[in-house]
């Protein structure tokens, strides 16, 4: 009768333990070295994705125009320019309830008092003598930035207050513009009215007949 054999088992000498544990020590250390170069190549990888989006924004920024206004003549006039860039051209937009029509200039990049001095005054009469107020206009703008020619288009707040005089009844002076958005687009007409409106109540003005 065959007797099934009998499996011998064997204890592990310390050489082989010894062995076993370097082996599994020595793959754990390149795995994680593997590990440690991926997390490391996806993080440059963000990091040079990080400055060049900084960089297209800083490039971006250095295109645009922010127009701001100088006073001259004491006020009747404001001189616009930009730090980057010299403008050659602008056309200026009112809100169309002001009545006032467009008005362009070629190299001439000046804003005259009297161009809106009669409607406002005439808004703004009855009440108080000095106020200060913020007439929203569009502004284009053609400009180069190194060899290219770019144009721009924002709306503005052309800052303006009135005060009395002695002789001759009240005046308009133009104190600067600020910047209120950019690239206002075909509906830029309905924007500069809302914004008159919210202005004109602010003030306390009657609406524009």
């Amino acid at each position: 009768m065959n007797e099934t054999p009998r499996k011998r088992w064997r204890w592990l000498t310390l050489a082989e333990v010894v062995g076993v544990a370097a082996l599994a020590i020595s793959g754990l250390t390149l795995w994680n070295n593997v590990s440690s170069r991926k997390d490391n190549q996806i993080e440059r990888a963000e990091q040079a994705a990080r400055e060049r989006a900084a960089a297209d924004a800083q490039a971006h920024v250095a295109q645009l125009v922010t127009l701001v206004g100088t006073p001259g003549n004491t006020g009747r006039t404001l001189q616009l320019s930009d730090a980057n860039h010299r403008i050659e051209r602008i056309e200026v937009q009112f809100p169309p309830s002001l009545g006032v029509p467009a008005k362009d200039g070629v190299l001439d990049t000046r804003i005259d008092a009297d161009w809106i001095s009669g409607p406002l005054l005439k808004l703004t009469d009855g009440g108080a003598d000095a106020i200060q107020g913020r007439l929203p206009i569009r502004i284009d703008s053609q400009y180069w930035d190194g060899d290219v020619q770019r144009e721009d288009s924002a709306i503005y707040e052309l800052v303006f207050a009135t005060q009395g005089r002695l002789i001759g009844g009240r005046t308009l002076k133009l104190q600067g513009v600020t910047l209120k958005q950019r690239r206002p687009g075909a509906k830029s007409d309905e924007r500069l009215e809302a914004l008159w409106a919210a202005e004109r109540r602010r003030l306390g003005l009657r609406a524009t007949k």
